[in-house]
């Protein structure tokens, strides 16, 4: 099913970059995107914890509202309080609240991609195989907090709404505590003019930074009491990717040729400043992967609108746009096989499951996860069978 819908998106994107059909298809893709991440089951690395996390913030909160004692809560208490209406006060299941917590987040993502993306069915595409997967499907706190953050706060970035974002920011940190970079992402509005040799400056600066004082940066952050727990577990296993490095790289230095067609503190221009921060800080904190994607994915998604800028507006004659097309094609495909592999690992799915044969499930054949994934027994509990 993945692979199809692979082929399916990366059709159509190729025929809207040929054919400069902006809207057509793109609708019918994502509902078809959409119906897939509202109705899989046990899917997503996450899935099975997120039941247990609902259900026990759900107690945890109930508990709180009997003694008034605020540390029982021991999650963010927005996520907590939602928990808690849709499981204790609506009585409705915590599956039901994953599919929502996945709908409104990728919904969020194609208000922004309909409303930024000259061609929407690439920026899907582009979605598809780096986020789609990861966030909507497993993510899913994070998820939502990123989609308020592209569709509604960048615009309240753009104008200096400063009074509404910093409120939307606490909102979402309350949802999910890496939302904590949001508040310092309004720094980009400060540059008003930069080169590109000063980005690749600051680039090597943060590179060989992020190497030599990574271990104190965690030390850090691990002794703030709100989010120090966090930090310990995103760095219990510190590991440096090449790979991911390589990719990221191949892709960020094509994406900085859009500086000469974006009018400096335009929108697409903060677009592409936030986008650069997401790189330094990517760099800053590679040495722990973890860590490193959940404080640069909110500077990451602007990607699906900058890379189609640079197929529709960099790569002016035809060649130079097949041959960049190609080129972004090859790398969207390197990352899909590796997000699949990686979810494949991450399940752990049995020996049986490879990338070539790697199932949907929905909760039409849910029974089906327990024949492919092993689920631990924590989590046994919150495994439906029929």
């Amino acid at each position: 099913m993945y692979h199809i819908i692979f082929i399916i998106l990366l059709l159509f994107a190729t025929l809207e970059l040929l054919s400069k059909q902006k809207k057509k298809n793109a609708t019918l893709l994502f509902l078809l995107l959409l119906f897939l991440v509202i109705f899989r089951y046990g899917q997503g690395s996450d899935y099975f914890s997120y039941i247990y996390l609902f259900t026990s913030s759900a107690d945890t909160f109930e508990t709180y509202i009997k003694t008034h004692d605020l540390n029982y809560i021991t999650r963010e208490i927005g996520f907590s309080a939602i928990s808690y209406l849709w499981i204790k006060i609506l009585h409705l299941s915590p599956e039901t609240l994953s599919a929502l917590f996945s709908a409104i987040s990728f919904f969020l993502v194609w208000l922004f991609i309909k409303k930024y993306s000259v061609r929407p069915v690439i920026s899907l595409f582009l979605f598809y195989c780096t986020f789609y997967l990861i966030y909507p499907f497993s993510g899913i706190r994070q998820a939502v907090c990123l989609g308020f953050f592209i569709f509604y706060m960048l615009p309240l970035l753009n104008e200096r709404k400063y009074i509404k974002y910093f409120l939307l920011c606490i909102l979402l940190f309350t949802i999910h505590y890496s939302s904590i970079i949001l508040f310092i992402i309004p720094v980009v509005n400060l540059v008003k003019n930069y080169k590109p040799y000063q980005v690749y400056i600051i680039a090597i600066v943060s590179l060989i930074s992020g190497i030599a004082i990574n271990q104190f940066l965690f030390s850090f952050f691990s002794s703030l009491d709100t989010i120090g727990s966090k930090v310990g577990a995103y760095t219990q296993e510190n590991s440096f990717n090449v790979l991911s490095l390589l990719l990221r790289v191949m892709l960020f230095i094509p994406i900085m040729l859009t500086y000469k067609i974006y009018e400096r503190n335009s929108m697409r221009d903060l677009f592409l400043k936030i986008y650069i921060l997401g790189f330094f800080l990517y760099l800053i904190f590679m040495t722990s992967s973890l860590i490193s994607s959940r404080i640069n994915v909110f500077m990451r998604y602007v990607e699906i609108i900058l890379i189609v800028d640079l197929i529709v507006y960099v790569f002016k004659n035809n060649y130079s746009k097949v041959l960049g097309y190609t080129f972004i094609v090859t790398i969207m495909t390197v990352l899909y096989v590796k997000n699949i592999n990686s979810f494949i690992d991450q399940g752990p799915y049995y020996d049986q499951v490879d990338f070539y044969n790697y199932p949907y499930v929905s909760i039409f054949n849910k029974r089906k996860i327990i024949e492919i994934r092993y689920i631990p027994p924590y989590y046994q509990e919150y495994v439906i069978y029929d």
